[in-house]
């Protein structure tokens, strides 16, 4: 009873993903999955069709000689099937080509799922996880996955009306000879199911390698690594890493081919033993006086369609179930339900209290502890610095004000309420933030900063404004084309410096410089000299008017400006106050000030 239970369910769940996968079709494009599907069926019977028209004109002629100028019967099947050989030869490319360009349609509505779903993902937790990207890889690099998901519903439609036309031809003659193939492809459509799940390209084992060599294969042809790899001398490593990992992928492909020729090649002799065996049936009847000639044909092109037919949809029993478990995995990975939830309310423009941090705990992937905080506050209307050595936990402060992830435990509040109850799209829409990795977009200057604030992309006063602000003007005469010259290598546009890189990411920033109330600098200058530096924080300092400025940096002399410093070690908070009243404790931030002023004497 139990296994009954979950055959039921099994089933069930394989036929929730089928029609899902149908409804990619469907979702697509209505017209080309009609048009698609209504031009296989035809195909599929008009070869039938022209079988039964061969017998005919073979009977005719038997009975009337052909005379072409007679225009009797004969001449005008003769006629009829010419057109619709004709016909036939039109749709086979014309099926081709509408597969090619719905094999398209349908990758590209795949893809933009992907990136609705990306979109979807309120934290960045999934981003960083091996699993994420090997499921991602799968769907991205859909092309085997739809061509080979279009066969399988085009072959069940052709392998359909195939059977039905054939069993309707051959019936009358021998009634048992669709049973016996029918008979011989259970066992071939079961072992070719499970030999197929063995070796399907999709599995993980084969995606995950394919990751690998991509990863070796592009790392020495990005411009942003071509420095590297030159002053190592990395590239002769990553082409030997490259090449065991091929070596290694190739080896995994070819032994699963072998598997599957080898099994074709079986059940290939034995369909062709029997097709033999019913040849010798149908000779004898004829010999016998039993069959036309037009019956022998017609026979014999019946047995072949039906044949045909049995294949291609046997075919797709056998490679379906594997095909569904790719499928499931794509259906699981853009249906999945997302770990962070999002809050309803929504921020408003009073705001009477900054960040509070009460009993709080986080690790990644429950590894070691990064961040143990009991009590912490970040003031509203103040500018925050967070000063610490490597790995004390400064920048994850920065991705849970802006809550990349929760804490394991504990609360954050903002503005008296836990952070979980904003929405966190709305929540984000009022902050603005420069990262210490900050993104370089293959895109010319006006884009590179407008992407700051999508709804004033277009705005080039609020483009110059932000560029102003962020410095990125400074070195406007250097670009030919101004705004529109084409910025980075991939596209042939102009490469920068690091810091003017970096003021362009500040310019970025600096477009929500009027709707954002809070803003995030992750080592803000750390391309640029202190003189500039200095300027930047000039800058922060008039702008702030009751925003809330959070930077992390290691240069201390960043901190000289602010409000408000918070200095961390090993994820817990150590000391909190002024410049002045922390150098007066002559503590951890005094000791480690003095450490970096004795460098610039």
């Amino acid at each position: 009873m139990l296994k009954i239970k979950r055959a039921i369910k099994k089933l069930s769940e394989t036929s929730s993903v089928i029609l899902y996968g149908l409804n990619l079709f469907w979702q697509c494009d209505k017209l080309k999955t009609c048009s698609l599907f209504f031009i296989i069926l035809l195909e599929s019977l008009l070869g039938p069709f022209l079988i039964w028209l061969s017998a005919k004109i073979i009977d005719e002629i038997t009975l009337t000689p052909f005379n072409l100028f007679s225009w009797n019967t004969v001449v005008w099947i003769a006629l009829i099937y010419i057109v619709f050989t004709l016909l036939v030869d039109a749709l086979q490319p014309l099926v081709e080509m509408q597969k090619r360009l719905f094999t398209f349609k349908l990758q590209a509505h795949i893809d933009r799922l992907l990136i609705t779903k990306a979109l979807s993902i309120p934290d960045i937790a999934p981003f960083e996880q091996a699993s994420y990207h090997t499921r991602t890889q799968i769907v991205r690099y859909n092309e085997y996955f739809v061509n080979m998901w279009i066969t399988i519903v085009s072959q069940f439609l052709s392998g359909v009306a195939l059977i039905i036309a054939g069993s309707t031809l051959i019936g009358t003659f021998a009634p048992w000879a669709p049973v016996l193939f029918i008979l011989l492809s259970f066992p071939k459509m079961y072992l070719e199911a499970k030999i197929n799940n063995l070796t399907f390209e999709g599995r993980e084992e084969i995606q995950e390698l394919r990751r690998r060599a991509e990863y070796y294969l592009c790392t020495p042809l990005m411009p942003e690594t071509a420095g590297e790899m030159k002053v190592y001398n990395l590239i002769p490593f990553f082409k030997s890493r490259y090449s065991t990992t091929a070596k290694h992928l190739l080896h995994t492909i070819s032994n699963d081919q072998k598997k599957l020729t080898l099994h074709q090649f079986i059940w290939s002799l034995l369909q062709s033993l029997v097709a033999g065996g019913i040849l010798i049936y149908i000779v004898r009847q004829a010999l016998q006086g039993q069959l036309t000639s037009g019956d022998i044909l017609l026979f014999i092109g019946a047995i072949i369609q039906f044949n045909e037919g049995t294949n291609e949809l046997f075919a797709v029993f056998a490679i379906g179930p594997r095909e569904t478990k790719h499928l499931r995995k794509i259906v699981s990975f853009l249906t999945s339900e997302n770990n962070m939830k999002s809050g309803n309310l929504l921020l408003n423009e009073t705001i009477n209290k900054g960040y509070e941090f009460n009993k709080l705990t986080f690790s990644y992937n429950g590894e070691k502890e990064v961040l143990k905080i009991d009590d912490l506050q970040i003031p509203k209307g103040k500018i925050t610095v967070l000063v610490g050595e490597n790995g004390s936990g400064k920048s994850t402060i920065i991705k849970l004000l802006l809550r990349y992830f929760d804490p394991n435990e504990g609360t954050i509040y903002f503005n008296t309420l836990p952070l979980s109850c904003y929405d966190i799209e709305n929540f984000r829409l009022n902050s603005t933030a420069v990262f210490q990795d900050f993104l370089r977009y293959e895109m010319n200057l006006k884009s590179n900063i407008g992407v700051g604030n999508i709804s004033k992309f277009d705005d080039l006063s609020s483009i110059k404004k932000a560029a102003f602000l962020g410095g990125a003007s400074q070195f406007l005469h250097k670009l030919e084309n101004k705004y529109d010259t084409e910025l980075g290598r991939l596209f042939g546009g102009r490469n920068l410096s690091g810091g003017e890189w970096q003021r362009i990411a500040l310019s970025r920033a600096f477009m929500r410089d009027e709707s954002a109330n809070l803003l995030i600098f992750d080592e803000p200058t750390s391309a640029l000299d202190v003189f500039i530096e200095e300027e930047i924080f000039e800058t922060l300092r008039k702008l702030t008017n009751g925003k809330t400025v959070v930077i992390v940096s290691h240069r201390l002399s960043t901190a000289r400006f602010a409000d408000n410093i918070i200095f961390l070690d090993k994820g817990k908070v150590v000391e909190t106050g002024t410049h002045d009243e922390l150098m007066n404790k002559q503590a951890h931030y005094a000791e480690l000030y003095m450490l970096q002023a004795q460098k610039y004497k």
